[in-house]
């Protein structure tokens, strides 16, 4: 089984997780925000552009996972080691500052890429 071939959907997978514990996490300046009218309603407030920020990369986690299934799925080839290496990268960076988060969901996704084009 060539597990690889679906590091796009789990990279889908992340982005959504992230997404829904920003949504259970922020539901509340979510709220505000609503109510403020969405336009311009971010500002300057850090709990506001905390939950913005937090799912703008949930967002861009799924988006990433789209491109990188659909190359795979379209090539049959794994993706390059270098987007495992800068996987790896970020989540040692992240896991260092905080240790406490789901940053750790990244080194299987990262050692996955890179292994395959070590194998091959």
């Amino acid at each position: 089984m060539r597990i690889w071939k679906y590091s796009g959907m789990y990279m889908i997978a992340t982005g959504m997780i992230h997404n829904v514990v920003g949504l259970l996490m922020g539901w509340e300046v979510l709220g505000l925000m609503a109510q403020d009218g969405w336009v311009n309603s971010v500002s300057n407030e850090p709990d506001r552009n905390a939950i913005f920020w937090f799912l703008a990369i949930g967002f861009f986690w799924m988006i990433t996972g789209h491109v990188f299934h659909k190359y795979l799925k379209e090539s049959d080839h794994a993706l390059p080691a270098i987007f495992g290496w800068y996987l790896l990268l970020f989540a040692v960076v992240g896991c260092t500052l905080m240790p406490v988060s789901g940053i750790w969901l990244f080194f299987p996704q990262a050692i996955m890429i890179i292994l395959v084009k070590r194998n091959k």
